[in-house]
C-alpha cells in the first residue's frame, strides 16, 4: 500500500514529502481505523516500529523507481492498480484475522477486514484529486468482502496459512479480473 501511495503521488505530481505522507496514510490508515474501532490500543504501529521502517523503505525505493517508469501505454496506472490490489488482498485478510483473534463474530470480523483493506486507499484518494476506487464502481470492496468471507470459512476446514492464501488469492484475482476486463459494480443513479 505504501507503493500505491507513492505511485498516486507521482500521478498527481505531489512533492517528496507529500509522497511519504500518502504512503504512510495509505499503508497505516485502514489498520489504524480497525484497531481504534476494536479498542485494540495502542494501535499496531505504535508498538511495533517495523511497520514504519518497512513503509519508509518501500516509499524511498518507489520514489527512486518512479522516475524510471516509462510514460505512456498506461504502465503507471497499471502499476498503481496492481500494487493497490496486492495491498488490498493482504490487508483485508490480516484485518479479518486480527478481528477473529480479538474474538469478534465472523460477520464483524469480515467488516473489520474490509475496513483494514479499503480505508487507507480511500484516505489516499480523498487527499488527492481522485474519487476513491470503492465509490466509482470498481470491484474493490466486493473483492475484499468475498476474500474475507473465503478466509473466514476456509479457516474452519483448512490450515490457517492455506485459508489466508486462498482469501488473498480471491481478492487479488477478482481485482485483476476487474481491471483487465473493466468489470464494474452497477452505479446508482436517478432515472431520467
Amino acid at each position: 500500500m505504501a507503493a500505491s501511495g507513492v505511485l498516486q503521488a507521482a500521478r498527481c505530481q505531489i512533492d517528496f514529502f507529500g509522497a511519504l505522507v500518502l504512503a504512510f496514510i495509505c499503508a497505516l490508515g485502514g489498520g489504524t481505523l480497525r484497531d481504534v474501532l476494536m479498542g485494540a490500543t495502542p494501535v499496531f504501529w505504535l508498538t511495533d516500529l517495523r511497520y514504519l521502517w518497512i513503509i519508509l523503505g518501500t516509499s524511498l525505493l518507489m520514489i527512486a523507481l518512479v522516475h524510471k517508469i516509462t510514460p505512456g501505454k498506461g504502465i503507471r496506472e497499471r502499476l498503481l492498480d496492481i500494487a493497490d490490489a496486492a495491498g488490498l488482498a493482504l490487508f483485508a485478510i490480516l484485518g479479518t484475522q486480527k478481528a477473529l483473534h480479538y474474538e469478534l463474530v465472523a460477520p464483524a470480523a469480515v467488516v473489520m477486514g474490509v475496513v483494514t483493506g479499503i480505508a487507507g486507499g480511500m484516505i489516499r484518494d480523498v487527499l488527492t484529486p481522485t474519487t476513491p476506487f470503492v465509490m466509482r464502481g470498481e470491484i474493490y470492496a466486493v473483492a475484499a468482502i468475498l476474500g474475507a468471507i473465503t478466509y473466514t470459512l476456509m479457516r474452519l476446514i483448512s490450515p490457517e496459512v492455506t485459508a489466508m492464501l486462498l482469501g488473498m488469492a480471491v481478492i487479488f484475482l477478482l481485482r485483476l479480473a476487474a481491471i483487465i476486463w473493466q468489470l464494474k459494480v452497477p452505479m446508482l443513479k436517478f432515472r431520467e
